[in-house]
């Protein structure tokens, strides 16, 4: 790293995910000096990498040293691979496809858990959480400190875009085919998911619960530092483009209420509450930094408790604005 700038390598940077990283360094005004932009996918073929700021390389020619930062916007299968080639090249690792564990990297919110970077004891892979886990961590993290976590319980809406490109393809294409009378084929989704619901979300886990399910709920407990809190998460795909949605009740350990919850939020890092127009819908979050709330009301059914309706855009503040945020931080920290 030097005065002029920085290196920076994107691992997938061809995918919806690896430019919209770009253009977030971009616009936060983070100098690079060079690029390294390597096509881990096949969706290069169906973009005008004339937008891109470097040539794009194919993965085998993927060379990370002299790299100060990496983000892995490849599949996530392949991100333990990537990872431990960034670190052996003494570059910051971003995790931006969700595919690290416990043991490979730390999970960072910068506004829930920032303090994981300074106290990271020298390592340097850092992972996103599912955007999911993001939403929720941010709208939990000021309730527990206020008046403690009991249960919570959330729907979570997924949209076409948790695929990727291929997902919002897909459901593009089946839409067209259905409003044509022609018959559907699914590929992404296991059934079709144009019209439709489909009430799983990721492989079966342990339990009954999805992959997708298990991964909001467990996430959601690292970044809040709760190991042993009741959360129950239901993932739906639905048929939406892009933008997460999160239906989510709260039980709380002290007396808490709608009133209570509107002013401690209108203060919360990340957040934004603002129902003058109505609630806000997946059009108003798309594009944003910020996790919208709206719906805020009493919980009659637990002594103390309130609902709400949580909204995140997953491509920008779920994944590509949180890496970049954990970079600024983490190079902060590195001088």
């Amino acid at each position: 790293m030097t005065e002029a700038g920085i290196t920076v390598a994107i691992v997938g940077a061809a995918s919806e995910l690896g430019r919209e990283v770009q253009t977030v360094l971009d616009q936060r005004g983070v100098v690079v000096s060079n690029w390294r932009l390597y096509d881990t996918t096949k969706e290069g073929d169906s973009i005008d990498l004339d937008t891109l700021p470097a040539d794009l390389l194919p993965e085998d020619q993927a060379e990370l040293d002299g790299v100060d930062l990496v983000f892995i916007c490849a599949p996530a299968a392949a991100a333990r691979e990537w990872a431990v080639r960034g670190s052996d090249a003494g570059a910051l690792v971003i995790d931006v496809s969700t595919g690290l564990t416990d043991a490979d990297a730390t999970l960072v919110v910068p506004e829930v858990n920032a303090d994981a970077v300074e106290e990271s004891d020298g390592r340097s892979v850092f992972a996103c959480p599912v955007p999911g886990a993001t939403a929720l961590a941010v709208v939990l993290k000021p309730i527990d400190e206020a008046v403690g976590l009991k249960r919570v319980v959330v729907t979570a809406l997924e949209p076409a875009s948790y695929f990727g490109t291929p997902g919002v393809d897909e459901l593009a294409q089946q839409s067209r085919e259905l409003l044509t009378g022609q018959s559907v084929e699914s590929k992404v989704f296991a059934q079709r998911i144009a019209f439709n619901l489909i009430p799983e979300v990721g492989d079966a886990a342990v339990g009954g619960r999805t992959r997708g399910e298990w991964a909001i709920e467990s996430q959601t407990r690292r970044l809040l530092d709760l190991a042993d809190l009741p959360i129950a998460v239901t993932s739906v795909h639905v048929p939406t483009f892009y933008g997460q949605a999160y239906v989510v009740s709260v039980e709380t350990e002290r007396p808490f209420d709608a009133v209570a919850a509107d002013a401690l939020l209108r203060q919360a890092p990340g957040v934004l509450l603002n129902e003058a127009a109505g609630a806000p819908t997946l059009a108003d979050v798309v594009g944003s930094e910020a996790t919208l709330i709206g719906r805020l009301r009493d919980d009659p059914t637990v002594p103390y408790g309130i609902a709400l309706w949580v909204l995140i855009d997953g491509l920008r503040k779920g994944a590509a604005v949180n890496a970049v945020q954990i970079a600024e931080r983490a190079l902060r920290e590195r001088g």
